[in-house]
């Protein structure tokens, strides 16, 4: 049978389309369905939802794909414009999809809250020639959001001494095993991050601080956690010190994840157990949740994204507001920074359309 060639407007219709194309690796997790929900929500685009398991859907397209088999990764990224990784947790990844995406031109983003995958990515990313596409990655809270919320305090100042980012989740938000072994990982393990001016090794799960949030999150006492914050902002805000922080809104579990923190060991393979136990409590506490930054230096200001209901919503906001901007055609390629991404003016708009509020205050 002889193939006849589309007509003009048939073919420009059909490229049009493919242009269009949002690939979510991962899109039945946790993680992946609430990115595909604000995909379908507020960014014109078709999404594919790519899993190891059938799903069915009268929302969006779904595909079988595997980031540990080459073969139905290639097959998912045909007619693809943007490929978003969000199946964590990210410490074991391979860098297939990205690959890839470089390969092929496609832009590329992932949600990675881990510090050694990031940096990772960026390696990969840095060391090839200059393509016509984007890389993303720690396209989540951690990083994009953070760093955004701390140029946004930081405007203006001339010397910057401290940042401290908190992030405060609700109770009833996420507790699927690969959000608790994301947690979980730097429990009671060493890392290094930037204090008075030098790099110094501290413990996952340590140090307590609190952080002041905007009722109804109020007072939340947060650990110290390994993210790439701490690897990245020093160097990009000539910071002296930069520390990430997370907490729950019990106590109770928090002096719990430190007692394991004494211990030394790797709690990270515990996740499955430690998420059936999760799950007994759920009906307890809220689902509001916030991620804060306080900047200090020639003047302190704290600048706070927060949601009152499902707030782990908040998470995959960056990498939804990214594929919306490279989609209508914005000149980012290569790696792109956590620095310049957004204006402060886009990211109240787009809190507003979700129902997040963000605020900005002197101290």
């Amino acid at each position: 049978m002889t193939l006849l060639p589309l007509p003009p407007e048939e073919g420009e219709h059909r490229q049009q389309m493919s242009s269009q194309n949002v690939l979510v690796i991962g899109g039945t997790g946790y993680f992946g369905r609430l990115l595909v929900d604000d995909l379908v929500r507020n960014v014109s685009c078709n999404v594919i939802a790519a899993s190891r398991r059938p799903l069915r859907s009268d929302r969006f397209r779904t595909i079988i794909a595997d980031l540990h088999d080459h073969a139905s990764l290639e097959r998912a990224l045909d007619g693809v414009a943007i490929a978003i990784c969000a199946a964590g947790p990210y410490q074991d990844l391979p860098l297939t999809l990205l690959g890839l995406c470089v390969e092929r031109g496609i832009h590329y983003i992932d949600l990675a809250d881990d510090r050694g995958f990031v940096k990772k990515v960026r390696h990969f990313a840095a060391n090839r020639e200059p393509g016509i596409s984007a890389v993303c990655t720690g396209w989540s809270t951690v990083s994009a959001l953070s760093t955004l919320l701390v140029k946004i305090a930081a405007r203006d100042m001339e010397r910057i001494d401290s940042i401290h980012i908190h992030m405060a989740p609700g109770n009833r938000g996420a507790r699927q095993a690969a959000t608790i072994a994301s947690l979980l990982h730097s429990v009671g393990q060493p890392f290094t991050i930037f204090r008075n001016g030098e790099w110094r090794t501290v413990t996952g799960w340590s140090e307590p601080r609190d952080f002041p949030f905007p009722s109804p999150v109020g007072k939340r006492r947060g650990y110290l956690v390994d993210v790439p914050d701490h690897e990245l902002l020093p160097a990009m805000f000539g910071a002296r010190t930069v520390e990430f922080r997370a907490g729950s809104e019990f106590v109770f579990l928090n002096r719990c994840l430190g007692m394991l923190r004494r211990t030394g060991g790797n709690w990270s393979q515990w996740s499955g157990l430690l998420q059936r136990a999760a799950a007994l409590f759920s009906w307890m506490g809220h689902d509001w949740g916030a991620i804060g930054v306080e900047v200090r230096g020639s003047a302190t200001r704290r600048a706070v994204v927060m949601s009152e209901s499902r707030a782990e919503r908040i998470a995959v906001m960056p990498a939804s507001v990214m594929a919306a901007e490279l989609l209508s055609g914005a000149s980012h390629r290569g790696v792109v920074s956590h620095l310049n991404w957004l204006s402060e003016d886009r990211l109240r708009q787009e809190c507003e359309k979700r129902n997040f509020r963000f605020t900005l205050e002197e101290v």
